[in-house]
């Protein structure tokens, strides 16, 4: 998620309505949600220490890619041609 006003992301997968975790993915070390360590594995393999409160330089390429890994859709050159869609989520 892109806060255009705030100028932040967000990562978050949820299940059934559920937040599992969520973080900023400039900082993954700080995880919320029912379950913020259920992602951990994914992070390693993608070379990011979830123990870590390090500055991540590549957060927006590094949660594409754990989206692809827990989704199954890779984001493409394609895709990002394509008008953007979006939409506002009231509280």
């Amino acid at each position: 998620m892109r806060h255009v006003y705030a100028a932040r992301h967000d990562f978050a997968y949820a299940l059934d309505g559920e937040l599992v975790t969520g973080f900023d993915p400039c900082w993954p070390g700080t995880r919320w949600g029912t379950a913020p360590d259920r992602l951990n594995r994914h992070l390693r393999e993608l070379g990011i220490d979830p123990a870590s409160d390090d500055w991540i330089d590549n957060a927006i390429q590094a949660v594409l890619a754990l989206a692809g890994r827990i989704s199954g859709v890779v984001v493409t050159p394609a895709h990002i041609e394509r008008p953007v869609l979006g939409a506002a989520i009231p509280r």
